[in-house]
């Protein structure tokens, strides 16, 4: 064994840096992990929003989804009442896709099953997946508070069309999504109207599709096209309706009569007049019009406001008002009705162009003087309406044009009714004139003489005794030919029993008991003296045969008597 020298032994060496165990890796991937989950989640989270709904049917916290297109943007994450119980206030957390869409025109709604006359049955799949809000993105600034809508909106935002705006001093069943139509095809959807300020009409809002809304021109016009049009004229009764959808939900329509010379195209928020109907529309056309009071002294019953003045058949004008007066200066009623005459209408040939209200004027003048006169005339039998007609009355006395206080005043002649009317009364006075209780009496009287003196043993054998001579001369002019002598000796007998009938028969009706004056009586006695005449002429016929005899060959020899 070796002796080591006399140096201390050596100090053992460590080593103080610290190595990192690999064991840590674990935590550090984890937190690594976590944070970049924290990021994504971070940075896809979006805004948190809040919407105000009248009431929370169909939401629930934690459970409702807002989506768009069918795509989630959001859930509802609290659902609260506001301070003064008068709405709730939802909030939604969205995702960060959604935040550029929430801006000032977003809307929101709530969708579940809904039933309407103009869109039917919607959001039926509701009724298994339960209730959702639909976002409609809109523009503007951007917002996180909003409003939502008790009902879905029209029109979508990314729908393309133009709106406009429809003026109207009655909108009848017009509303929300009652259809717009374009030559019966439908076009656009009502919108809504504005009721702030109904004392000067009503405003309706009024979208139309593309390109459909190219057709709406300067010189478009709008018409109500709801529910069925039932009218009754000449031609009996006429029904029009638009579509079954317009008779459900209301509707309007427009046209454009020509395209080409309508104007240039409608801008958005361009106002137009909204007609009550189609007819209206084409009255619009007659800018002239001639105010003249009528004055009827019959009833004017069954002449209504927007009845047709016509002359001959064709319409000049309407009915404007038919109104009821007392006169205090004359002390008596009067029904002054008030037409609006149209010169429009009629076609002027070889008359100036530009015809104002003056000229017009002054051609009613005269024809006035020529005889023109208004006059009441049933226009429909089956309905008993009335209308006015216009025409010359050459025999009528001479008339101007009256002065009245507001309107000049065109005469009237009688009425087609009130003349016929007349003509019945006056009848009727006359047959309620006659004696008609005599007259029974007197007939009674007659048929009972009558009936007696058919049932007189006189006449009956007066005429059985008649009727055996006529028959037995009959049989023996039959036989004149073969036995012609013996025939003349037996007819002086049998003529002379013939005339003693006839005096016989003659006896009793001059009898007073057989209607002394009645008409049976007298033709009765003209009949008897024709027979007389016939044997008398044949008493001549038989004499002059016995004498001469020869006349039956020869015939009757001249100056033989």
């Amino acid at each position: 064994m070796t002796e080591t020298s006399g140096l201390p032994p050596a100090a053992p060496r460590i080593d103080r840096k610290r190595r990192l165990s690999p064991i840590w890796l674990i935590p550090i991937v984890a937190v690594l992990i976590a944070g970049y989950l924290g990021w994504i989640t971070f940075s896809s989270q979006g805004p948190t929003i809040t919407i105000s709904f009248q009431a929370a049917d169909g939401l629930e916290a934690g459970k409702t989804l807002i989506k768009h297109k069918e795509v989630v943007f959001g859930t509802v994450k609290t659902i609260a009442l506001s301070e003064d119980l008068s709405h709730v206030e939802v909030t939604a957390e969205m995702t960060q896709a959604a935040a550029p869409h929430l801006n000032q025109d977003t809307r929101f709604w709530v969708v579940r099953p809904r039933l309407s006359a103009s869109g039917g049955l919607t959001g039926f799949s509701t009724i298994v997946s339960g209730s959702y809000i639909e976002l409609d993105p809109g523009k503007g600034e951007s917002r996180r508070s909003f409003t939502g809508l008790e009902d879905p909106p029209v029109v979508r935002a990314d729908v393309p069309g133009t709106e406009f705006l429809l003026k109207a001093d009655r909108i009848g069943s017009v509303g929300p999504g009652s259809p717009i139509f374009y030559r019966d095809v439908q076009v656009g959807q009502v919108m809504g109207f504005d009721a702030d300020n109904l004392a000067n009409g009503v405003t309706i809002h009024a979208f139309v599709r593309a390109p459909f809304d190219s057709q709406v021109r300067a010189k478009t016009n709008f018409w109500n096209a709801s529910g069925i049009s039932i009218g009754a004229g000449a031609q009996g009764l006429k029904i029009q309706l638009e579509s079954l959808t317009a008779v459900l939900a209301g509707g309007i329509a427009f046209d454009t009569p020509d395209v080409g010379s309508a104007g240039e195209q409608a801008k958005a928020g361009t106002t137009f007049t909204l007609y009550k109907d189609q007819a209206s529309v084409e009255e619009a056309e007659y800018t002239v019009r001639l105010p003249y009071l009528l004055y009827f002294d019959g009833s004017v019953g069954g002449l209504e406001p927007g009845a047709n003045v016509e002359w001959r058949g064709i319409k000049v004008g309407r009915v404007s008002e038919v109104r009821l007066q007392y006169d205090a200066a004359q002390n008596r009623m009067r029904i002054p009705v008030l037409v609006e005459l149209e010169p429009q209408r009629i076609e002027m040939v070889g008359a100036k162009p530009g015809l104002g209200p003056k000229e017009y004027t002054d051609q009613v003048k005269a024809l006035v003087g020529r005889g023109l006169r208004a006059q009441l005339k049933n226009g429909n039998l089956l309905t008993g309406q009335l209308i006015v007609t216009l025409d010359i009355f050459p025999d009528t006395y001479q008339q101007t044009v009256g002065e009245g206080d507001r309107y000049p005043i065109l005469p009237t002649v009688q009425g087609q009714f009130d003349s016929v009317m007349r003509s019945a009364s006056a009848i009727l006075d006359k047959i309620s004139a006659l004696p008609i209780d005599q007259l029974v009496d007197q007939t009674n009287a007659t048929l009972k003489t009558l009936q007696s003196l058919a049932a007189s043993p006189e006449i009956t054998e007066s005429l059985r005794s008649l009727a055996g001579a006529l028959s037995s001369t009959q049989q023996l002019l039959g036989q004149a030919n073969t036995n012609l002598g013996p025939t003349l000796q037996q007819l002086p007998p049998l003529l002379a029993a013939a005339q003693q009938a006839v005096r016989r028969l003659g006896g009793t009706l001059g009898s007073d008991g057989y209607g002394a004056d009645s008409g049976f009586k007298r033709d009765l006695t003209r009949l008897m003296g024709q027979v007389e005449d016939t044997l008398r002429s044949i008493r001549v016929l038989t004499d002059y045969l016995e004498q001469h005899p020869e006349a039956l060959i020869r015939g009757k020899t001249e100056g033989l008597n």
